[in-house]
């Protein structure tokens, strides 16, 4: 019926996700209308499925046989129900070369009442490395989900949900069951 449409609309907010990992909300937001979009495709074809001979069972099968399927579902019905869904957010850096860290501390002591014993400020620096030329250094951010026990971030067990429903609606309109 309208699968096809809808894993349209789903790689459309996939690609905002893609677009907008810097900003947080919009990514929380496409994040949110992707569930919903991606969701629709294996309920149309639930709609249309079971109206054909062996429909209903066909639905069944598939969604007992992927994780992915299942998971998703879960986490569009939390998104929608409950409360909106927070993936975890991580910076990450990667330098073919040395990079010098700093960092300090502040530190105060009390006694039992409260009042302030001591204050100390710790500020520990490593020495910068020589520079070798042009630096190889890249970062960037990941989203995940908490409750994933794979190692697959946001956006590449999204991209793999986008998989797995293009092959259902195939696998569906091949047994004549959807029209996609």
């Amino acid at each position: 019926m309208n699968e096809k449409v809808k894993i349209q609309e789903a790689k459309f907010f996939l690609s905002l996700m893609v677009k907008e990992q810097e900003n947080r909300e919009a990514f929380k937001y496409s994040l949110s209308a992707f569930l919903t979009a991606a969701r629709s495709v294996m309920q149309y074809a639930l709609k249309e499925a079971k109206r054909k001979s062996g429909g209903l069972g066909w639905y069944k099968n598939r969604m007992a046989k992927s994780l992915i399927l299942r998971y998703f579902t879960r986490k569009r019905n939390f998104n929608i129900h409950f409360d909106p869904v927070e993936p975890q957010k991580s910076a990450w850096i990667e330098s073919k070369e040395p990079v010098s860290l700093s960092g300090s501390l502040h530190i105060v002591l009390k006694d039992k009442n409260g009042k302030v014993i001591e204050t100390r400020d710790i500020l520990e620096t490593q020495p910068q490395p020589e520079k070798a030329g042009e630096s190889s250094f890249r970062s960037g951010l990941t989203y995940n989900f908490e409750d994933w026990s794979g190692g697959e971030d946001v956006l590449t067990l999204s991209a793999m949900y986008i998989q797995e429903l293009e092959k259902v609606v195939e696998d569906g309109i091949g047994r004549g069951l959807i029209t996609g």
